[in-house]
């Protein structure tokens, strides 16, 4: 008789079909926004889950090994925080300067810190966990410094602003399950993470499907009322957001880094905590600022995906799994 699937096939079988379930999810959530809306409350557990879940390999070694050897991450930081920020403000002057309230938006959406959702997809796409998981940790805690320095040099509006609530979001869904993960998993002498990293994978791509579907169902009413205008700043943002993810390919090329962590710069570079944006937009700016920004929550998972796909076919992960 046929032989069973195991946990391992089924993974894989789960991780190639991401790249074409995720665009299928943006659309039910953006479809069926009443029913789907219904998981909204839960993305915050669901997130901790997701993180505890992909964090569940890692060991202190490893995360120090990323400390002492900081070039990748200095990398994606400076890419973050420095060349994206100076495209979105040379892009947002050429394209929208009739149009200050939206120039401001597309560059407020390259001034948020990395995103939590970039550590999923490093996981899914056999990256290095350990520098995707300490650049999250680490954006995260010079998000209060990096912020309102970004918008005073590339905005010029004087914003005070408060990072705290942010802080603790990252903290509740980024910090505390890794760490925990990394506890448990040191606990064990490493056992936790090798016999359930297969089921754990699984739980973090059906987990980040849930994120997916749920934060869908924000954007519904901006896809229903595009405009021209409306539809070049989806187009430009689309693009400029690309521009992130291959500059944190070209990076790791050019340094000469290992696949796992080409593709842990890939996304670290390229994803964004389109939250992060929207709350400082609806705080401190006018309401057409904040269309750049969330709509970026359109494509950022569909680009993810996409780049899941490339990555696949230009960079194949060796027959042995990488531990990091």
């Amino acid at each position: 008789g046929r032989r069973p699937v195991t946990v391992s096939q089924a993974n894989r079988a789960i991780s190639r079909a991401m790249p074409f379930v995720v665009p299928s999810a943006m659309a039910l959530g953006i479809l069926l926004p009443g029913i789907v809306g219904r998981l909204v409350p839960a993305v915050p557990a669901v997130f901790f889950v997701v993180v505890f879940a992909g964090s569940a390999a890692l060991r202190l070694t490893s995360i120090r090994d990323v400390l002492r050897r900081p070039a990748p991450l200095l990398a994606i930081l400076a890419i973050l925080h420095t060349v994206m920020p100076v495209l979105a403000w040379a892009v947002a002057r050429a394209g929208f300067a009739a149009h200050p309230d939206i120039a401001e938006g597309v560059i407020l959406e390259f001034l948020a810190p990395t995103a939590s959702a970039g550590f999923a997809w490093i996981s899914i796409c056999g990256g290095s966990t350990p520098l995707g998981l300490v650049a999250v940790f680490a954006d995260t805690v010079l998000s209060p410094v990096f912020i309102p320095l970004g918008v005073r040099v590339f905005i010029g509006s004087n914003v005070a602003i408060s990072t705290s609530s942010l802080a603790w979001d990252m903290a509740v869904m980024i910090l505390i399950p890794g760490v925990l993960a990394v506890l448990v998993n040191e606990a064990s002498g490493g056992r936790c993470g090798r016999r359930a990293g297969p089921w754990l994978e699984i739980v973090v791509k059906l987990g980040i499907l849930l994120v997916i579907l749920a934060s869908a169902t924000r954007i519904a009413p901006l896809v229903r009322t595009l405009n021209p205008l409306l539809a070049v700043v989806t187009a430009v943002m689309f693009l400029v957001s690309a521009a992130g993810y291959l500059l944190g390919w070209a990076a790791g090329r050019a340094m000469r880094r290992d696949r796992g962590d080409v593709v842990a710069m890939i996304y670290g570079s390229g994803m964004r905590n389109i939250n992060a944006g929207a709350v400082i937009a609806a705080a401190f700016f006018p309401e057409a600022t904040m269309f750049p920004v969330i709509i970026s929550t359109l494509f950022q998972q569909v680009t993810a995906a996409l780049f899941a796909l490339v990555i696949r076919k230009y960079l194949p992960e060796s027959p042995e799994p990488d531990d990091g």
